[in-house]
């Protein structure tokens, strides 16, 4: 198999997308694979840089225009074939709108929601949810532009943040931990927890040295912790996202789990999240990426 390594691109979360592809191609030449990576400033010029010799793109972007299904289509409509999700479930899943949609409908308990537009440098729009609340942006990833709202007075700092984007979520605050689930294929990884270095697991959390610590598998007791990896298939399932994925949840005091959004292009440092519970399942990074090689592949054959 050749593969045609593909990363950096123009969204909010560029250099994260670099390391992961740094990552991924010591994978792929610990498992000897015939490849070649590229560093793009736009997605879509993966077109410009395939040709009949490959056989699958390893996408190893990040955030909206990597993620959010266009790039898959314009891959799709070149007949090239690519990891991980499709067109309509990267659309699908990238939206907190459409996906929480999905979730309520098949039963995932999801916080409640407004999706409000904004025009950008203008007040913040008026939500009908009580405060403490949570404002991001619909279509971005990493928890870029989130804001926590416990107060009025947090709202001067929210529009700052979160008020340089149109599309807003208004999602009511969850109090409790933080987890997230990774799914491949048909097996369901052990429930990372995180202890972020900010009430919520912002962008400074994620991708500061030392500001966030992580425990794999989290200490739950096994009932709650099968019924949470089963809420993440769900949810994966509700949204139609193939081949890989995270799950995001925040687990309230009383122990109830709450789905918070799907990642179809999640972190894939050997140190990211999705590796990690990976590794729990003693799936090493290399071989972590040779099966979703693998099963996109199959998607085509």
């Amino acid at each position: 198999m050749k593969v045609l390594l593909a990363g950096g691109g123009s969204s909010h979360e560029r250099e994260v997308s670099l390391k992961s592809t740094v990552a991924m191609e010591r994978a792929l030449q610990e498992l000897g694979y015939d490849y070649r990576r590229v560093d793009l400033g736009n997605e879509l010029d993966v077109t410009q840089e395939w040709d009949a010799s490959y056989d699958i793109v390893l996408l190893g972007f990040h955030g909206r225009a990597g993620e959010d299904g266009l790039l898959q289509a314009i891959l799709e409509a070149n007949k090239i074939p690519f990891t991980g999700a499709g067109v309509a479930d990267s659309l699908l899943a990238f939206s907190k709108d459409a996906s929480k949609r999905q979730f309520k409908k098949n039963g995932i308990p999801t916080a409640e929601w407004e999706l409000l537009l904004h025009e950008t440098g203008q007040e913040l729009p008026k939500t009908t949810l009580q405060l403490p609340y949570v404002i991001k942006p619909d279509n971005e990833g990493s928890t870029i532009g989130l804001s926590v709202c416990q107060k009025p007075e947090d709202l001067i700092e929210a529009r700052r943040v979160s008020g340089a984007f149109s599309r807003l979520i208004f999602e009511q605050f969850i109090p409790g931990r933080e987890l997230t689930v990774g799914v491949l294929g048909d097996q369901v990884f052990p429930i990372v927890e995180i202890f972020p270095g900010h009430e919520l697991y912002d962008y400074e959390s994620k991708y500061t040295k030392g500001m966030s610590n992580y425990e794999c598998p989290a200490k739950l007791d096994d009932g709650l912790a099968r019924h949470i990896q089963d809420l993440a298939v769900k949810a994966m399932q509700s949204a139609g996202v193939q081949v890989y994925g995270r799950v995001d949840f925040r687990l309230d005091p009383e122990n109830k789990p709450w789905c918070l959004e799907i990642n179809t292009l999640p972190g894939m440092t050997e140190t990211s999240l999705l590796p990690m519970g990976a590794a729990a399942k003693d799936l090493s990074f290399p071989q972590l990426i040779d099966q979703i090689l693998k099963l996109s592949l199959k998607k085509y054959i």
